[in-house]
């Protein structure tokens, strides 16, 4: 996802199609494909490689407006793997597009995008891959913020790296409220809860693809760290949370009508920045597997 020696190889301009050009969006992560239009056929293969290795080098891949459409923006992000389908009572299916779900502004204190997440985190077989899709936004407001969660394990001194290596934390759908927001319904939520219990996970995992560690923690679906006291938990998740937010692990994105964005889910975190006051925002989202 970034620069270092340890990621695998960078996409070269040659291995996009004549037409197509690759710009960076931010230091930490992020490129920006330009001059694509899908047209609905499958992508050749080697098009698909290139695109894998953008996404495991820079995480986050976005798509200009024009390059999809709101009906076949997932008949393109299907390259990645099996679409993942997973939805609350306030995440529906788009109208026009059955592979993708709803995330609305109206909705907003029912879900948790605007706190830092990855999607899915609250299961053990979180998707691997998120694309969202532009279908309405505000006049002004409502970036993503996008953090690389890889770069800041790289980041982190040897010795306290080697510490988190060791640690396991335990991971809730409801650590931040994620279901008590969610399912209104006392019964319901009871039965969310029993669907979503809290399960173990290591500190620091290691990238299938790129063989980069990165932090797997974030701020609303960890609970805490596993074997330690309550205090040295939260110093440590303190410590991880203020990493993977800084300004140097990060790339702010501006989002236009009809853009599409897809990105790493394993190993970058994001949160929806609410500051568009009565405007509203919707985005169609598809989650993939490896």
């Amino acid at each position: 996802m970034s620069t270092s020696t340890n990621a695998v190889r960078l996409v070269s301009q040659s291995a996009m199609p004549d037409d197509v050009r690759v710009a960076q969006l931010q230091p930490a992560l992020g490129s920006i494909i330009s001059g694509f239009r899908f047209d609905g056929q499958p992508l050749n293969e080697e098009f698909r490689s290139a695109l894998r290795d953008l996404l495991h080098n820079r995480g986050l891949v976005i798509f200009e407006p024009g390059t999809v459409t709101a009906e076949n923006f997932t008949a393109f992000a299907g390259f990645l793997g099996e679409f993942f389908h997973y939805a609350g009572p306030h995440t529906p299916r788009a109208p026009e597009n059955p592979d993708a779900t709803v995330i609305d502004s109206l909705k907003d204190k029912n879900l948790r995008n605007h706190i830092w997440h990855a999607d899915g985190g609250f299961r053990p077989d979180a998707p691997a891959f998120t694309a969202l899709f532009a279908q309405l936004l505000p006049d002004l407001g409502g970036d993503t913020i996008f953090s690389n969660t890889a770069l800041v394990y790289e980041q982190l001194d040897p010795l306290f790296a080697a510490y988190l290596e060791s640690l396991t934390v335990i991971q809730s759908a409801d650590a931040t409220g994620h279901i008590t927001d969610r399912y209104l319904d006392a019964e319901e939520a009871a039965k969310a809860r029993q669907r979503m219990p809290p399960f173990e996970m290591p500190l620091v995992r290691t990238h299938p693809a790129t063989g980069r560690k990165w932090i797997a923690v974030n701020e609303s679906y960890v609970a805490y760290i596993k074997g330690v006291s309550r205090v040295m938990s939260q110093n440590i998740l303190g410590i991880l949370f203020d990493m993977i937010k800084a300004p140097e692990a990060t790339a702010r994105y501006t989002w236009t009508r009809g853009a599409l964005a897809i990105w790493d889910n394993r190993v970058v975190q994001h949160k929806g920045i609410k500051d568009y006051g009565s405007g509203r925002r919707i985005l169609y989202r598809a989650t993939m597997t490896a």
